[in-house]
């Protein structure tokens, strides 16, 4: 991991966990022109993006965002969030005793404990994707560009050319593991999660949410893919996230 920071330690903290094939420092320049305030913003690079080392696993990755808020003072956290791998880090996060998180947002998460058949199915997917971006050597991957827009999956396609095969396992893994326990009342009102209608992982959270966390606020978006509402309306998005902050979360973050 590689650590993106931006703004004044002064303001409220934010934590931006990027999705697969997408950087930090990506994420931070889509979302940062449309918040309403200044915060300081954390958007690190996750392992095989932007200028962090190869993947290992979510705990490596948790470890080593962890270890840089603690040793720069930074407990009290506005919000954390989390697209689609950023939530395995963003999830672990959450229940750390060690941080007060005020609100979490998180989009397009497998909520299962064990996805077997969608860890196969991705690494299949991204593996035979990997070997003919190698051969085509496309500016832009022709199906990202059918569910982002060509600006985004070229964006998205610069970060996979980077990714090698053994970083593609194990951001797999990590999509598609998660420990789940039953969320008390306090941590269901601060949480968020989104997902595109036709979201694959929406049919694996969809069986989950109830059981775990029935009461936290629940979005779908009509007709969009994995994550496609927050590359196609930024600006939308960004200003349902505030609102969901509030503005009592942000000034007694401060």
């Amino acid at each position: 991991m590689y650590i993106n920071e931006y703004g004044s330690r002064d303001d409220p903290a934010v934590i931006l966990l990027a999705p697969m094939m997408v950087s930090g420092s990506d994420l931070y320049n889509l979302m940062k022109p449309c918040f309403r305030r200044n915060y300081h913003i954390v958007a690190p690079d996750q392992g095989g993006h932007g200028q962090a080392g190869g993947y290992h696993s979510a705990d490596e990755e948790f470890q080593a965002l962890r270890s840089f808020l603690l040793e720069i003072g930074c407990t009290e956290i506005a919000l954390v969030y989390g697209a689609s791998l950023g939530v395995a880090v963003g999830w672990r996060l959450f229940f750390d005793p060690a941080f007060h998180i005020a609100r979490a947002w998180f989009d397009g998460v497998a909520l299962a404990g064990n996805a077997r058949f969608a860890e196969w199915f991705m690494k299949r997917m991204f593996r035979s994707r990997k070997k003919k971006l190698a051969k085509t050597h496309a500016e832009a991957s022709p199906s990202l560009v059918k569910m982002y827009g060509y600006d985004f999956a070229r964006m998205m396609t610069r970060n996979f050319e980077r990714i090698t095969i053994n970083d593609i396992d194990a951001i797999c893994h990590a999509c598609c593991h998660y420990d789940l326990r039953r969320l008390t009342d306090d941590e269901q009102k601060k949480l968020h999660l989104d997902f595109g209608e036709k979201d694959f992982d929406w049919m694996y959270s969809r069986k989950t949410i109830p059981m775990y966390m029935p009461n936290a606020e629940l979005v779908i978006r009509p007709g969009y893919q994995h994550c496609g509402y927050m590359a196609a309306e930024p600006g939308a998005y960004v200003a349902q996230i505030e609102a969901f902050m509030g503005e009592d979360v942000i000034l007694n973050s401060i």
